[in-house]
């Protein structure tokens, strides 16, 4: 634990903010995940999200990813469902587009789903060797457009 806290304390101040704000999302999201309906999920995540669109932007991406593997490695059950509709939020409140997509595999037994993000061409959350054997089932805001559901 020691460890970690000097870990912490010797990143960067952006990284830091940008940590602690990913713990939160993080935090809050994996306890609406497990007291609401997706649906009603997504309709909090589109709310916090809202920030007008800048120009995409490879470093804040790539602190977000950080921010938010961090934040995963803290807190109990954060697989790839919450991380990815935490990263969404913080992209999105940075004004950089994201691409939530949702997937299973169809060889999968039992069920084998997977959610990813990606954002200005980088794979945010999701990191998965062999993405491309899910098929997805639905997508939720964009990577390269307007924002909006699939």
């Amino acid at each position: 634990m020691l460890a970690r806290l000097r870990s912490f304390a010797g990143l960067p101040p952006g990284e830091r903010t940008l940590a602690v704000q990913a713990t939160g999302v993080l935090a809050v999201v994996r306890l609406l995940l497990w007291l609401l309906p997706f649906a009603s999920v997504r309709s909090v995540v589109d709310r916090w999200s809202s920030a007008d669109p800048a120009a995409p932007d490879a470093a804040v991406v790539r602190a977000v990813r950080r921010a938010v593997d961090r934040a995963a490695r803290s807190i109990a059950g954060s697989d790839c469902l919450p991380q990815a509709l935490t990263a969404e939020v913080m992209l999105r409140r940075a004004g950089q587009r994201a691409r939530v997509s949702l997937g299973v595999a169809p060889d999968g037994r039992p069920l084998d789903a997977h959610a990813w993000v990606e954002s200005a061409g980088i794979l945010v959350t999701g990191d998965s060797a062999d993405l491309d054997r899910y098929t997805t089932l639905a997508i939720f805001g964009s990577d390269t457009g307007a924002d909006g559901g699939a």
